[in-house]
């Protein structure tokens, strides 16, 4: 008999076919050819010829009626025949059963075949209970037939798994049974096929299998079946979208934008829990796939982009714009979070620490939204201007001499400028946030021209007595010479002309993410601890004083004439060959980025090279297509091929200015009878606002007497982009960036450097940074990635913040002491001494968490050479079944430390800091 209720026309899948028959016609002898009869639709679309496992071919006839049986079995035949029939065996007769094989009719029952094509020996009671399920089953069957069990029994969940992926087309997306989950569901529904998929199989199948898949799959799956009876399967994932935001505050719910959903799905009653957990997979899958970490299923699957936008009209179907502000995902969402931060930044502009905070998480919502990486320069806009406001609740900083205010551009007021140049480029589609920065910008820029007044006083008195300072003709001396007296050791000097120290911390950031590691030239041997660097530029700061002085080592006017000698002959380099490449000599010919004799330099390890980059002194007067603030590498045209070879080459790379600049900003013109640049005059007129008398021995220009503007509003000259030749600390301060390829062994007096940003730069909980590391790499906050729970009709992500803490011995002692510490450390291949653990993990915490791989090494005691593999090592302890206590981040050079998981893996209480 038919079991599990299958029908007598049963429609017959060819591989389910040739597996019964290949049975049948087991040990049976071919000749004559033998006619076997099965209880089938008499339908058969397929290759009339088939062959078994065996490869004994058969043909497969249909016959609908008991005459059509008769002329098949007189026709003429030289194989084995099929013939599928739907007449009932009581109807055939004895003499027609007498001419067929066991003279009678074989029954196509499905869990016998399905059970023998999975080479089960037991079907699981619960799958056999499916009535639908069989004949599906055997249907589906792929040509293969189905895939051998680890088991002996077929469970009901594998073979619906199976069955879904082939009836839903899934494996010609390269999703086998075990990927199957909800995001693959979510993404097969958006597929334009994904309707018609339904729509072939029987009701009950249809019905069945969207009951599983909702058993199965939560709240995901039950709203696939809910949309599917509705004829809005389509919807899926971009209505998740949308209840993602609707279902996300349980006490300030839109009731009527639920309702009209729940409309929408068939007048179904949706339960909150599972409403937020789908949307959560919603956002999940969305997320992935517009940030690329998934690949697309197919070819015709629905851009993320198409699906903001189905989202956006069911937004504005079900008038639900108001919840849409607690969305992470829409672009609604991103707009009202826009206009929160323009809410907030307006209300900051007050003072009050607690307005400052608010502003802070806006922008920290802000840059959690899904598009904020589209979005990067309105997003980093946003976080620049909340630095700001945490500037100007700081104290001023005092300076007493021309060194002091030196150092302070570099390690706080040059951040200033950096985070104005992006405020001043404003908002490009949110009014209100645009005023808000013009105002931000004002109130700034008064405080910064303070600071401006007060330095041009110390700097009339520096230039009549110089001392305290580092100047910059002393680069030569205090920061070349000693890595070439160190050694072989290859140096590359690049001079980006008009860089300010605002610019370079950008570009440093740039570069310490792409393989370099940032020193401080001087820190074994200057006072107060490790720092970037900083020196006085030539007077006036125009490029015929600095850059001359620079590449001379002596203060003097010239030109690149003067500065190719100077260097080349220098007596530093002890009889070494120097080379310096002006903007004339930079460039190759076509097919090649760097002239011949740059790259034939830059080859011999034991020559030292210098470079002249204009791009940045270019733009001053000729202006910039990038709306952008700052300098990117890939705008510094062949800076980042020279990083290239000096990387390969192990070279010392030393990145400096000769002056710095001031932008245009709306600024006014000043007449003069005589000016020399755009900040600075040689006429007898006493100084008035905004200018300053500068004389003395350092002063190369006018008799040693010139007029320069500190005020960065003024000029002499007709307007053009930005300008130098002024007394401002951004023109007159100049920086020094000592770099080495991640990895290589620095110079005896070289110090590794962390993040230099100020304290104020982070979020106000961020710890404070010191000036030497390992105690100073406090780099930014990073948000921590949330884990999916994904228990039915819960939400499935838990989004809990790392913890914030200071060196915390305690810690590390509980951790070293610790039942698990212990088993880990002694799986471990190669022991690394716990006192070389207990010094990299007490640097880890005193960062915070984030620490470069170098330094974490440096921590412990072990070389910066060694810093990749011993990271690496400690990972193997740290990350107990995988977790990733312990990362490395930024291709390889950041170690990341999860402190909640650390305490979690290491069961380590939340009270032992």
């Amino acid at each position: 008999m038919i079991t599990d209720g299958a029908p007598l026309t049963l429609t017959v899948n060819p591989a389910a076919l040739a597996q019964r028959i290949t049975k049948i016609l087991q040990d049976r002898p071919l000749t004559p050819a033998p006619i076997i009869l099965v209880a089938a639709a008499a339908h058969w679309p397929y290759e009339p010829v088939m062959v078994t496992r065996t490869g004994i071919e058969f043909e497969v006839v249909g016959a609908e009626s008991v005459l059509a049986i008769w002329e098949q079995l007189v026709a003429k035949r030289t194989m084995p025949a099929v013939i599928l029939t739907p007449v009932p065996e009581e109807m055939l007769g004895t003499g027609l059963l007498s001419r067929v094989v066991h003279r009678s009719v074989f029954r196509m029952e499905p869990w016998a075949i399905i059970a023998d094509s999975f080479g089960a020996q037991r079907i699981d009671p619960r799958l056999a209970e499916l009535r639908w399920a069989g004949p599906a089953l055997l249907e589906a069957t792929p040509a293969k037939g189905w895939p051998p069990l680890a088991g002996t029994v077929l469970q009901r969940d594998l073979a619906l798994r199976h069955l879904t992926v082939e009836r839903l087309g899934l494996r010609r997306l390269n999703v086998e049974p075990d990927d199957l989950d909800d995001a693959v569901l979510l993404r097969w529904s958006a597929l334009p096929t994904a309707r018609q998929d339904l729509d072939r199989l029987t009701d009950a199948e249809r019905f069945g299998l969207l009951t599983w898949l909702g058993e199965t799959f939560g709240p995901t799956g039950r709203m696939l079946g809910l949309l599917a009876e509705t004829d809005h399967i389509a919807d899926l994932l971009p209505l998740g979208l949308l209840c993602a935001t609707l279902w996300a505050d349980p006490n300030n719910a839109d009731q009527r934008a639920q309702g009209r959903v729940e409309q929408y799905a068939g007048a179904a009653h949706l339960d909150p829990a599972a409403m937020r957990a789908y949307g959560a997979a919603a956002q999940d899958i969305t997320i992935g796939l517009f940030n690329g970490s998934d690949r697309p299923l197919a070819e015709r699957e629905l851009t993320p982009q198409q699906v903001l936008e189905r989202a956006e009209d069911l937004l504005t179907m079900f008038s639900a714009h108001a919840a849409a502000e607690h969305s992470s995902v829409l672009p609604t969402g991103f707009d009202r979070a826009l206009a929160a931060v323009a809410h907030a930044l307006d209300q900051a502009l007050g003072g009050t620490q607690a307005a400052v905070s608010t502003a802070e998480a806006a922008a920290q919502r802000l840059a959690g939204h899904m598009l904020a990486g589209r979005y990067r320069h309105r997003v980093q806009r946003a976080e620049m201007a909340v630095r700001l406001l945490r500037w100007l609740n700081t104290p001023p900083r005092s300076f007493a001499d021309t060194g002091e205010a030196i150092d302070a551009q570099i390690a706080e007021w040059s951040w200033v400028d950096t985070a104005l140049e992006h405020v001043w480029a404003g908002d490009d589609a949110h009014t209100d946030l645009a005023r808000t920065y013009r105002v931000l910008d004002e109130r700034v820029r008064v405080r910064r021209k303070a600071l401006d007044s007060a330095f041009a006083e110390v700097l009339a008195r520096w230039v009549r007595h110089p001392a305290g300072a580092w100047t910059v003709e002393s680069i030569l001396g205090k920061v070349v010479e000693p890595v070439v007296r160190d050694g072989d050791r290859g140096v590359l000097l690049v001079v980006l002309d008009g860089m300010t120290a605002a610019a370079a911390n950008e570009l440093t950031a740039e570069l310490t993410g792409n393989g370099w590691q940032e020193y401080d030239p001087a820190g074994a041997r200057a006072a107060g601890g490790a720092r970037r660097r900083g020196v006085v530029s030539g007077i006036p700061s125009v490029t015929a004083v600095s850059r001359t002085s620079l590449f001379t080592g002596l203060l003097r006017r010239g030109n690149q004439d003067d500065e190719r000698a100077a260097f080349e002959q220098h007596q530093l380099w002890n009889g070494r060959t120097a080379r310096l490449f002006h903007k004339n000599n930079l460039y190759g010919d076509a097919g090649g980025v760097l002239n011949a004799d740059l790259v034939a330099a830059l080859s011999e390890p034991d020559t030292i090279v210098g470079v002249v980059i204009n791009t940045i002194d270019d733009a001053l007067d000729h202006g910039r297509e990038s709306a952008d603030a700052g300098w990117r590498l890939n705008q510094l045209g062949v800076l980042r091929t020279l990083l290239e070879h000096a990387s390969y080459q192990g070279r010392a790379v030393i990145l400096t200015s000769d002056h710095g600049h001031v932008l245009e900003r709306g600024g006014q013109l000043r007449a003069s009878t005589d000016p020399a640049s755009a900040r600075h005059r040689l006429d007898a007129a006493v100084a008035s606002d905004g200018e300053v008398e500068l004389s003395g021995p350092r002063v190369l220009d006018g008799d040693n007497r010139i007029v320069a503007i500190w005020d960065e509003g003024l000029r002499y000259l007709p307007r053009r982009a930005g300008y130098h030749g002024g007394a401002s600390l951004a023109e007159v301060t100049v920086p020094v960036i000592a770099l080495l390829p991640l990895g290589a062994t620095a110079p005896p007096a070289w110090r590794p450097l962390g993040t230099q940003e100020p304290t104020w730069w982070n979020a106000s909980t961020s710890p404070s940074p010191s000036a030497e590391l390992p105690l100073a790499a406090v780099p930014e906050k990073a948000r921590k990635p949330s884990r999916r729970a994904h228990e039915q009709g819960e939400a499935l992500f838990d989004l809990t913040a790392s913890e914030p803490t200071q060196a915390a011995p305690d810690l590390v002692e509980a951790v070293l002491a610790s039942e698990m510490f212990r088993a880990q450390h002694a799986l471990t291949p190669r022991k690394v001494p716990i006192a070389k653990v207990r010094g990299a993990l007490s640097a880890l915490l005193r960062a915070n968490g984030t620490l470069p791989v170098v330094l974490v090494a440096q921590g412990a005691g072990e070389t910066a050479t060694r810093a990749g593999g011993f990271v690496t090592t400690l990972q193997r302890i740290f990350n107990v079944d995988n977790f990733a206590v312990l990362s490395i981040i930024d291709d390889g050079r950041t170690a990341r430390l999860d402190l909640a998981l650390l305490r979690q893996q290491f069961g380590v209480s939340g009270s032992i800091r």
